[in-house]
């Protein structure tokens, strides 16, 4: 952490009197033909003996004391303005590593004849000075945390700078309240401390899902804002912690709906940890033990348990994994779940963003595939997606064909206005499975028992997917080909009002995805 004032003047004494030499500073020898009993050549001695000390002073004392100029003075346009807690504990940091090559410059220096020795000092010193001012510049001062980058340009700096990495802020696209969910602010947030089995994520893109409009929009409730919502998102591993087995740095990742469970009640141990009782959202949960609300994927990053962050198979562009993550596995688990495959008749309700993920993963798994919508508006789409009939409730008479044949219906629908409950589930066979996964706001539908008489049909829901069905529902789509239709926004506060208002219509086809992230959070 940053030193405290006595603390600094007290390292900086020492630094100086580390330049003494008999009593006389090294300073003097500026002035002197010999050290060591051998002459050194005058740019030799002005660097080491005068630049070197007076930099190395100066930038100790700007990084104790006066980070936000120290950052200014070195890092010119890329510096932040306020300065990071983080940067700040960071370049507190560099000052004990310009102590340390001040101290190894002084001891090697008194110890030797040798000019070589002298010249290799010299040449490490200038490397690391210029090394770590030109990445810095360039990179930008995320460079201090993005440690897997980091230490392929300038490792000599890990020991001190990843702590710094752990206390750092990322950078997020927010709304403050429901009463203005279309209005996004870019703000820093603390994430959550990093623990041993987190992974930070440089994030690449971001589906948008319905739950981000419900939620900022106060459809679903209060919420905990400030929030930066955004739950379907792909990007790059550059930070593992210590005990973290499931990911390495550099990986191209995924981040769903879910972020943390247990990992070790009954739920969690059968390959349920959905519905763990402690799980919390990746967006919207109070962390414990620190109150911190944990933000989503319209952000610079995000810190997340490695039991949640999936690998993206090479044969799924981004743009096109990153709705599975939520949308897609709220499809793709029900229907694994309820036993979707080939002799099964499977209808899906709703051809949305989950709807028309469900009619691609249920015609993989070989079933039967039956859309049914509204109207005949989507039918020519339904049958691109690979759906082998379709169902318009507005049509005369449109359950009577179909009365017991299904095996299972997934009902994505966003609205229960109109809503005929009997007439779906007079489709299911005998104990067949209606299956609902949408969230509409609202009340909900009303539920009697003689509607079940006909067929004992069973009804329930589905959350998400365990970790096993994410990764293999992930597979099944790199190896089907299996293709989310996707429209892509570059991510701003302008664009996102205007989605936001899009998808509040459900004008999309089928799913947006917010890109060029490094336009807004760098590269």
């Amino acid at each position: 952490m940053a030193c405290s004032s006595s603390e600094g003047f007290w390292r900086l004494g020492l630094l100086a009197a580390i330049l003494l030499r008999d009593g006389e500073l090294m300073l003097a020898v500026v002035d002197a033909t010999e050290v060591a009993g051998f002459s050194l050549p005058l740019p030799y001695r002005l660097f080491f003996l005068l630049i070197e000390p007076i930099a190395t002073l100066l930038g100790a004392y700007y990084a104790f004391f006066n980070q936000p100029t120290y950052l200014n003075l070195t890092h010119a346009a890329s510096a932040p303005s306020p300065v990071p807690l983080g940067t700040s504990i960071a370049l507190s940091q560099l000052a004990n590593l310009y102590f340390a090559f001040a101290l190894t410059e002084a001891l090697v220096l008194r110890s030797t004849s040798d000019l070589r020795v002298w010249k290799t000092v010299l040449f490490c010193l200038l490397v690391a000075d210029f090394g770590h001012l030109y990445t810095v510049s360039v990179l930008g001062p995320q460079i201090y945390w993005n440690v897997f980058e980091w230490n392929a340009i300038d490792w000599g700096n890990i020991g001190y700078l990843y702590f710094a990495a752990s206390m750092r802020k990322f950078t997020g696209f927010q709304v403050n309240g429901a009463d203005t969910w279309l209005e996004f602010h870019k703000n820093e947030f603390q994430p959550k401390p990093f623990g041993d089995y987190d992974v930070d994520i440089k994030i690449e893109c971001c589906g948008v899902c319905g739950s981000d409009l419900h939620t900022i929009s106060g459809g679903w409730g209060e919420q905990n804002f400030p929030l930066a919502v955004g739950h379907e998102i792909v990007g790059t591993a550059i930070r593992v912690g210590p005990k973290v087995t499931l990911i390495k740095p550099g990986q191209r990742v995924g981040v769903g709906a879910q972020s943390y469970s247990c990992l070790d009640c009954r739920q969690c141990k059968n390959d349920n940890e959905t519905y763990c009782q402690k799980q919390l959202d990746t967006y919207g949960a109070v962390w414990p033990d620190t109150g911190i609300v944990s933000q989503g994927g319209y952000s610079s990053h995000v810190r997340t348990h490695e039991h949640w962050v999936f690998p993206i198979p090479d044969a799924l562009p981004s743009t096109v994994a990153a709705p599975m993550l939520c949308a897609g596995l709220t499809a793709y688990s029900p229907l694994v779940r309820n036993g979707c495959g080939p002799g099964k008749k499977v209808g899906i309700v709703g051809l949305g963003g989950i709807g028309h993920l469900g009619v691609l993963f249920a015609k993989a798994l070989g079933a039967e595939v039956w859309a049914i919508s509204r109207t005949h508006a989507k039918e020519e789409d339904a049958r691109k997606l690979g759906a082998d009939g379709f169902l318009a409730t507005a049509d005369k008479d449109w359950n009577k064909e179909h009365v017991m044949t299904f095996d299972l219906i997934i009902n994505t629908a966003n609205s229960f206005e109109g809503f005929d409950l009997d007439a779906y589930l007079s489709l299911l066979d005998v104990h067949g499975r209606w299956v609902s996964v949408g969230l509409p706001e609202g009340d909900g539908i009303k539920i009697r028992n003689q509607t079940f008489l006909g067929n004992g049909c069973f009804i329930g829901s589905s959350h998400l997917g365990s970790r096993k069905e994410t990764l293999a529902m992930l597979q099944l789509a790199a190896d089907k080909g299996i293709k989310t239709w996707v429209e892509e926004v570059p991510i701003n506060e302008k664009n996102l009002a205007t989605i936001m208002q899009r998808l509040h219509k459900n004008d999309v086809k089928y799913r947006f995805c917010l890109t060029n992230y490094q336009d807004q959070f760098g590269a």
